[in-house]
């Protein structure tokens, strides 16, 4: 199911479960005001009974009974102490064929005696009432009523006086005086409401329904167009990004995540696409002189000189190896190595450097200068290759002399490889960090180089927190390292803990 049709749905059913709930309270709520209601003008009705036989036991007559504006389709009755009905509603026997007079007050009652109770009609066979109803039924006692408003008993009519002779003996009874309370104006308005709310109920379930698919299409607008622009991402289309919605809600957060991501996936394929490029540029040359060589001395093996043959080769074969060392290292993304773990002295390592490349009987001077120990975090064969491609690089270039400076400044230890060349102008340098990069003659890449010693150099030192740039010299080139220092990094860590 899609996303769209679920939320309908849910909404819907979310809808219709809220209003069958408030449907079901709120008739509840108003049933038990309309019966309230009911109970208050019934018991005023009863008053008015009780009143009317104490102004007619008084002298008033069966006139009085006559005057007590009972409504016309009152449910009442009348019953003395023995149990017989005086008078009641010419209704209750066609309600109930059966019914038997409710019983009189207890003895002993006060005078403002009243009851609550709850009877049932039951119209059996009726052809035309086949419900059963349970009402609610008041009672009131009326104390020193003559026989002459009793007489004869067991009359039937829709006023009190229906049937009265208005003559009988000289006695005083005691009447229990019932009055069925009319459920027919809360029914009636029930059915209304409930009626009233069969029709609005599924009409709104339906339009919260609509108004939910609509709502869930709009908002999932920006979702298909992340989609749509997703699914034309190929191989070679990594420059697509997805729409980012003006708002501040999931989707944005999500096309700016996948945006992220895209950016994340480009600058992957750029690097493999760099490095395969790379590799075939650079590996083409020595590969066709070590097979041009070959080849050659092969078809003259009686002339070739096999021992230069194979130096040749080796110094082909060596080529090849740094540069495919190179690649493989510059390949490998910054978030893929581990922070550097360990703590080096790069004094030590610049002692080795220079004492190594102080033998070359043939090259430039090499000299170092060093105030002091200077530790720094990192791995200790990365950073001697760091140095290494440098002093590579200053050799090259050095015409007599290259001075290795090492210092600390501000927290950080700064290398400082200097060499009395031909130097490099501003505009390029920062070119020459780029991979296989081509200056002018004074500093183009010889058959010595793989190239890719300074693009190595500065990711190395870009990886180990620091930075590599080419600074302003009095003569020659001046390439400064600048390492974070291992004891203010310690510092960093205690001040925090």
């Amino acid at each position: 199911m899609s996303v769209r049709r679920s939320t309908a749905l849910s909404a819907a059913l979310l809808c219709a479960i809220v209003f069958a709930l408030g449907w079901l309270g709120t008739r509840q709520f108003l049933s038990t005001q309309l019966t309230d209601n009911a109970v208050n003008a019934t018991r005023a009705d009863l008053d008015r009974m009780a009143a009317a036989y104490r102004v007619a036991s008084l002298g008033g007559g069966p006139a009085s009974l006559a005057a007590t504006g009972l409504p016309g389709d009152a449910t009442f009755e009348v019953v003395a102490d023995s149990g017989q009905s005086v008078v009641s509603s010419a209704d209750l026997r066609r309600l109930d064929p059966a019914w038997k007079p409710l019983p009189p007050a207890p003895a002993g009652a006060p005078a403002n005696w009243t009851t609550t109770t709850r009877v049932t009609l039951r119209p059996g066979s009726h052809p035309q009432w086949r419900e059963y109803r349970t009402y609610t039924v008041l009672g009131r006692v009326v104390d020193d009523v003559p026989a002459a408003l009793m007489e004869p008993l067991g009359r039937e009519g829709h006023t009190l006086d229906s049937g009265l002779r208005g003559a009988g003996p000289a006695t005083h009874h005691r009447l229990t005086l019932y009055l069925f309370v009319p459920p027919w104006d809360t029914l009636r308005t029930l059915n209304m409401f409930d009626d009233t709310m069969a029709f609005f109920v599924p009409l709104a379930v339906l339009l919260t329904a609509t108004a939910a698919w609509f709502a869930a299409g709009r908002a999932l607008r920006p979702v298909e167009a992340i989609r749509r622009e997703l699914a034309e991402v190929s191989r070679s289309q990594f420059d697509r990004r997805v729409p980012v919605p003006g708002s501040r809600d999931e989707i944005a957060r999500l096309a700016r995540t996948t945006n992220t991501t895209l950016d994340r996936l480009q600058h992957a394929h750029d690097q493999q696409e760099r490095f395969v490029a790379d590799a075939s540029h650079e590996l083409r040359s020595p590969l066709a002189n070590l097979r041009t060589g070959l080849e050659v001395a092969l078809a003259h093996t009686d002339r070739a000189n096999w021992p230069a043959v194979a130096h040749r080769s080796l110094l082909d074969i060596q080529r090849l190896q740094r540069i495919t060392t190179d690649l493989l290292q510059l390949a490998v993304g910054p978030a893929e190595v581990p922070a550097p773990s360990g703590v080096v002295d790069l004094a030590d390592i610049v002692r080795e450097q220079v004492a190594e490349h102080s033998i070359d009987p043939g090259g430039p001077v090499v000299r170092s200068v060093a105030d002091a120990p200077a530790p720094v975090p990192g791995e200790p064969v990365q950073l001697e290759r760091l140095l290494r491609n440098l002093l590579d690089n200053a050799v090259r270039h050095a015409h007599s002399c290259v001075t290795v400076r090492l210092s600390l400044l501000a927290g950080e230890v700064v290398l400082e490889v200097l060499d009395d060349g031909p130097g490099i102008p501003a505009p390029e340098r920062e070119r020459v960090f780029d991979r296989f990069a081509r200056l002018d003659n004074a500093r183009t890449r010889d058959a010595g180089g793989s190239g890719l010693g300074l693009t190595l150099a500065r990711d190395i030192a870009t990886r180990h927190g620091g930075s590599l740039h080419v600074e302003d010299s009095e003569t020659g080139a001046r390439l400064v390292a600048r390492l974070p220092s291992a004891g203010q990094r310690a510092d960093g860590e205690a001040a925090s803990a």
